[in-house]
């Protein structure tokens, strides 16, 4: 199979319970960088995820006191501005030695700046084979231009939320499958919830990026579509009119929760857990998010996104963020003592717990293969069926505003959907084109791309 295209993935879900917490900076470290001296071999160890913090912490106490190497990892969660202060640190050459990758920074980017280390070096063919070769070789995810950057550990798979109880009273047995249905409940859930302020649909505006990466991509993807033609190379946003226009129907017959457009992800999820919203698309962190951050007495459920026309997906929907976990930084002095924790990290020791506490969608069979399913309600609903990961968008210079702010444009009528398509389309093929030309961006073309190449 092309590597550039569709991976499935054959694994099982893990949800995330959101632990919020948070450390104090330390200095650098200065010294020896062999990890069997004397003295402590002091690393530092930045990450933005706040959801898996109790299960790191508690692993990384673990490695510290029983390491044979005399290292210590001064473990730091960024809460806000991680990316800037990475890359701040990253320009002043004070980078952490190890830090997550799931993360707005591009990849391709971190690349270029020399920040992060190739691991090829301290594979084994034991550790290959137990990642798979397709797992490590996700073309500019965790691999690019022959060399591995990180390793995978978890992703995340996007679904349907739906309130069962405002089903019920709006006469609604089952999740919508097509789009047309998806409007019809909007509206209906609507009406009958009138009497407690619920409305049928909730979505994340306030972010429109964040939002669209929750629903709209989802959407198209389902349905073999998107707004990059893979085949081609060129841009072409009327991919995503059937899909806006749905969103553009809730909106104008006001079956939306007021004020969505300068709503956040969790108050949205607060008025979910209240039974306000009566579907909303979203990732799968959510069966966490109600176990422990907003708990709910709702009766919901999770679906797999609808198709365009109700039918059987022409595409797969998509996995995002399964090929990598964590970076080495190229500037560490300490690289055989960063690749003992890495390696460490990677173990099935921390894995699979992690996998069975719902921190994330397991993509490794070792540990598939020993850990016992998660039990968090309707984990079951985000298990990978009709999911792949799919190519990483190309990465270049666009002048004006993103798509997804164009298109949330449109959606509140600021202007008309048609124009913010050509316009859209005008300009991002524009950009590329330059961009390319330039020679600060390679176009990625796959002719024979098939969004269910491997789906069985």
């Amino acid at each position: 199979m092309n590597k550039q295209g569709v991976i499935k993935l054959t694994s099982a879900v893990l949800l995330a319970a959101l632990v919020t917490t948070a450390c104090g900076q330390s200095e650098d470290p200065d010294n020896n960088a062999s990890g069997g001296g004397s003295e402590k071999v002091k690393l530092t160890f930045w990450t933005n995820a706040r959801h898996d913090a109790d299960l790191i912490q508690d692993k990384i106490k673990h490695f510290n006191e029983t390491n044979d190497s005399n290292i210590e990892i001064d473990f730091q969660i960024m809460t806000e501005n991680y990316e800037q202060a990475l890359q701040t640190a990253i320009q002043s050459d004070e980078a952490p030695d190890i830090f997550n990758a799931k993360m707005k920074l591009k990849f391709e980017d971190l690349v270029k700046m020399n920040a992060i280390q190739p691991l090829d070096e301290f594979l084994t063919p034991e550790m290959k084979s137990r990642f798979g070769e397709e797992n490590l070789q996700i073309d500019r995810v965790n691999y690019l231009e022959g060399k591995i950057y990180s390793l995978p550990n978890y992703g995340s798979t996007f679904r349907l939320i739906y309130n069962k109880d405002l089903f019920a009273k709006a006469g609604l047995t089952e999740p919508p499958k097509s789009l047309d249905e998806l409007v019809d409940y909007a509206k209906k859930i609507t009406e009958a919830g009138k009497d407690e302020g619920a409305y049928g649909f909730g979505i994340n505006m306030k972010n429109p990026a964040a939002a669209f990466e929750r629903s709209l991509i989802p959407l198209m993807r389902i349905n073999g579509d998107d707004y990059y033609d893979w085949k081609t190379g060129k841009y072409d946003f009327a991919k995503v009119k059937p899909y806006v226009e749905a969103f553009k129907k809730m909106a104008d017959n006001q079956s939306i929760l007021p004020g969505f457009e300068s709503l956040d992800i969790d108050p949205l999820r607060n008025q979910f857990a209240s039974g306000k919203i009566g579907m909303y698309f979203s990732l799968s962190a959510e069966p966490g998010v109600y176990d422990s951050q907003f708990p709910t007495e709702v009766d919901w459920d999770v679906a797999q996104v609808p198709t365009i026309d109700g039918n059987e997906p022409k595409g797969a929907n998509y996995i995002n963020g399964g090929g990598n976990w964590l970076y080495m930084s190229a500037k560490t002095k300490h690289k055989e003592a960063a690749w003992k924790f890495m390696e460490y990290m990677y173990s099935d020791d921390v894995l699979v717990p992690y996998y069975e506490q719902g921190k994330g969608i397991s993509v490794v069979p070792s540990v598939l293969e020993k850990a016992k399913e998660p039990t968090l309600k309707n984990f079951n609903g985000f298990a990978p069926k009709d999911d792949a990961i799919w190519p990483a968008y190309v990465t270049h210079k666009v002048e004006g505003k993103a798509w997804q702010n164009v298109i949330s444009e449109s959606i509140l009528n600021v202007i008309p959907l048609d124009k913010a398509i050509e316009d859209l389309t005008k300009q991002y093929n524009t950009d590329l084109d330059n961009e390319e030309k330039n020679g600060k961006v390679k176009r990625v073309i796959i002719p024979d791309f098939d969004p269910r190449s491997s789906i069985k």
